[in-house]
């Protein structure tokens, strides 16, 4: 089961995994690099305390290359202690490329896992500063029928870390409470 899944879909280069780093900024995961990691290779699981795991992945399953069995056996092997609750933050394109879409990525996964709380979060606008965030018929049917996923936007344009180092994420604080307090 899955507690949490906090997907953030954007084009390739839209900044997604910025976003995703900046919720070490938050005090769940600030210990674990002193705040926002410089580094694009960092852990992708994280004992935040002691009844949460996360996986953190920063590169889209899209911009590898992956298929869909692929995605499954990775959620899957994230998650090592049935006694804890597994929360997943990760990304995904907009576009369809070898595998489905950001928005059918997240309908699918409900259908192979048990998903208690879920999020697809778009980047607004896109690289190209056009506004691309409109949900599809076919997510509004599965929104309505499923009360605990939602979908928002977020500014990507909004300051982080790797913009500006001595300035807080306001992303940071909404993608870290709908991690650790949904």
């Amino acid at each position: 089961m899955i507690d949490t899944l906090v997907l953030i879909i954007g084009d390739q280069g839209s900044g997604k995994s910025n976003q995703i780093r900046s919720v070490f900024e938050e005090a769940e995961l600030h210990s674990f690099y002193g705040g926002y990691p410089k580094s694009a290779n960092i852990r992708r699981n994280y004992p935040v305390n002691p009844d949460i795991d996360l996986l953190v992945r920063l590169s889209s399953w899209h911009e590898r290359g992956e298929t869909y069995a692929q995605v499954k056996a990775d959620l899957k092997a994230g998650h090592t202690d049935a006694r804890r609750r597994y929360k997943v933050i990760a990304p995904a394109q907009v576009s369809a490329t070898k595998l489905m879409a950001g928005e059918d990525l997240f309908v699918q996964l409900h259908s192979d896992f048990h998903i208690r709380r879920s999020y697809a979060v778009w980047l607004h606008p896109n690289v190209a500063g056009a506004n691309p965030f409109a949900i599809s018929p076919k997510l509004a049917s599965f929104l309505s029928a499923n009360r605990y996923a939602s979908a928002l936007s977020i500014d990507s344009a909004v300051l982080h870390p790797s913009a500006a180092p001595s300035t807080n994420s306001i992303n940071a604080r909404l993608l870290a409470d709908l991690l650790f307090r949904t």
